[in-house]
């Protein structure tokens, strides 16, 4: 009998121990696990802004080859320059006539 109240007292400090450790334990994997679902989380916010900026950029890319496709016509480069900024041929006159604007008159 005295061997048993013994085996009891000297079990009770380790299903104490051991109770604390486990909840030790699960608490470790609820934390790693939390930043392990809030790190997958912002690599997706990432992805994603990445595929929106690599849309943009290749909308961006194709605008630069028409651009130059189009520098590389002989007539384009000449609407560009006569229009823009109004080089003339020699002997040409140019007149600019300012823009009318309907809703200023109104």
């Amino acid at each position: 009998m005295k061997q048993v109240k013994k085996r009891r007292k000297l079990a009770e400090p380790i299903r104490k121990l051991g109770s604390v450790l486990l909840l030790f334990v699960s608490g470790c994997f609820f934390y790693f696990g939390a930043k392990d679902i809030s790190t997958t989380i912002a690599l997706k916010e990432s992805i994603q802004e990445n595929l929106k900026e690599s849309a943009e950029l290749d909308s961006k890319k194709k605008e630069l080859e028409a651009t130059k496709e189009n520098l590389s016509n002989p007539e384009y480069v000449e609407y560009i320059a006569r229009g823009k900024y109004l080089v003339t041929k020699e002997g040409e006159q140019v007149f600019k006539f300012p823009s009318i604007d309907l809703q200023e008159g109104e």
